[in-house]
């Protein structure tokens, strides 16, 4: 198939010899060539008539480095390697992407790849994708020498909620993405490759060169000028995503009419429109997870007295009582009983941890009911959230928290936590805005009726409130959607 983009020479010893939509790039380093990205399965042809309309000969190609493991990037390289018996490079974070073939050897950060006179720096900038590559080497054109660089993975699309969620990745890669663009600030860049050709006007620049006496590629400033794109890309998808995303999770079901954490609860709170649940795990002394808030059944059972917590009844003894609101009852229920009524609905769960040591037996049920990628799981507990991540990385995890500071924030990224739950009288939208920069998404707990509309306003990505038909009432007006009344 014929290129939209004709192969040609940028600067010096660096050639283009992709399309419009995924770009390949060649080097002669003398001793042979290296390839940057060869995009798919359907173009690999463009990039071998590439490389022949350019005088190479396929046989010459001795190193393939990828900037990442995507499909439009890495399907044509068993073609090309069938052809050339070139080696392939990435890092070992994408190899979940790769079809047909693994890597010959897998990049280091920091990695100096040599061929001939050229001398090729790898650097990891995680985000795009977690094995993402960003190169740098040197090119001279008219005597001069000029810094070439590429960051291996701009597109922000894979960061978003519905990406991460369909691949079971973590929040946590949108804060490497920032760092990544944050790293790459740092490296000086005289001529900026784009990996899709849109992202540094590749056909633009080639046919501007036709007429120009300057070579259009080589601007100093294009290369702070793209990253500062791509992080403002990074906020407004984040900031527009808080808004489609946003998750009500009703606070221990509709809490506020019914008795909290009870089937009718849960029930109610879905019927309100609530499209989260929110509940609280704890032990009873015979090893069942119960879903309960309180240290003692005094309050929600409105047994006057008893100190007692569910730790120190079986749970068949449990049943003894009810939990009780404005004359409505109903039983404590157990975290499997729950996951067989709701597991399979298309709803978010904050699963709070209260009592100590349920971890693992918590992953545990999770994992029996496939509950990956629909689950957050908080508490109040750095040490509980950090023996649950230790066993069940797979999950996400989010912290809530009454203050947030520069400690609380390096904490939870030591964590790798995904979410962070301040009480609903800190958030602003300084602070959500600050937040989703650090690559958490915003959940506020503590919401009443005076602050669920600022918590909602302030952009923060979802709130646990007793009352989700009223949350539901404010979304809805504020995205202009009346067809409710």
């Amino acid at each position: 198939m014929p290129s939209d983009i004709p192969a040609f020479k940028i600067a010096g010893n660096l050639y283009f010899i992709g399309t419009q939509e995924a770009s390949s790039h060649v080097i002669d380093t003398g001793a042979g060539l290296i390839l940057i990205d060869v995009g798919y399965e359907r173009t690999a042809d463009v990039v071998l008539e590439g490389l022949s309309d350019l005088g190479f000969d396929v046989k010459d190609v001795k190193y393939i480095l990828l900037s990442h493991g995507h499909y439009d990037h890495s399907d044509g390289v068993p073609k090309i390697v069938e052809k050339s018996g070139a080696k392939v490079y990435l890092f070992e974070e994408d190899n979940r992407y790769l079809k047909g073939f693994l890597p010959d050897v897998y990049f280091h950060d920091g990695d100096v790849i040599r061929l001939g006179n050229v001398e090729i720096e790898v650097l990891h900038t995680p985000g795009h994708t977690a094995g993402t590559a960003s190169f740098f080497f040197y090119v001279e054109e008219n005597g001069k020498r000029y810094r070439v660089g590429m960051f291996g993975g701009a597109g922000t699309p894979q960061v978003s909620k519905k990406w991460l969620d369909k691949y079971g990745l973590p929040f946590y890669q949108r804060r490497q993405f920032f760092d990544s663009i944050a790293r790459l600030r740092m490296e000086h860049v005289d001529l900026f490759l784009g990996n899709h050709a849109n992202q540094n006007g590749t056909k633009e620049k080639r046919e501007l060169a036709l007429t120009s006496a300057e070579n259009p590629f080589i601007d100093e400033n294009a290369w702070g000028e793209f990253l500062d794109k791509v992080e403002r890309k990074l906020v407004a998808l984040m900031d527009k995503e808080s808004r489609e995303t946003f998750v009500n999770y009703a606070h221990r079901g509709a809490s506020e009419y019914l008795p909290e954490n009870t089937m009718l609860s849960f029930y109610t709170g879905i019927y309100m429109n609530a499209n989260g649940i929110e509940t609280d795990v704890r032990r009873t002394k015979d090893g069942v997870l119960v879903l309960f808030h309180d240290k003692t059944l005094e309050r929600v059972t409105e047994t006057a007295g008893e100190t007692r917590g569910v730790e120190d009844f079986t749970f068949d003894e449990l049943q003894a009582f009810t939990v009780k609101k404005d004359g409505y009852e109903d039983r404590i229920v157990a975290l499997e009983d729950f996951l067989r009524h709701f597991a399979f609905r298309d709803l978010t769960f904050a699963i709070e941890l209260k009592g100590e040591g349920v971890e693992r037996d918590t992953a545990d049920l999770l994992r029996k009911y496939g509950m990956e990628k629909k689950t957050v799981v908080t508490s109040f507990r750095l040490d509980y959230l950090r023996t649950f991540k230790a066993y069940a990385p797979e999950f996400r995890v989010g912290l809530l928290t009454k203050e947030v500071n520069d400690t609380v924030i390096a904490e939870l990224h030591a964590l790798r936590a995904d979410e962070i739950c301040p009480h609903a009288s800190l958030v602003t939208s300084a602070l959500c805005g600050r937040l989703h920069r650090e690559g958490f998404r915003v959940r506020a707990w503590g919401v009443d009726k005076d602050t669920m509309e600022t918590v909602y306003d302030a952009h923060a990505d979802g709130m646990t409130v007793n009352f989700p038909d009223l949350l539901d009432g404010y979304i809805r007006v504020s995205n202009s959607d009346t067809s409710f009344i």
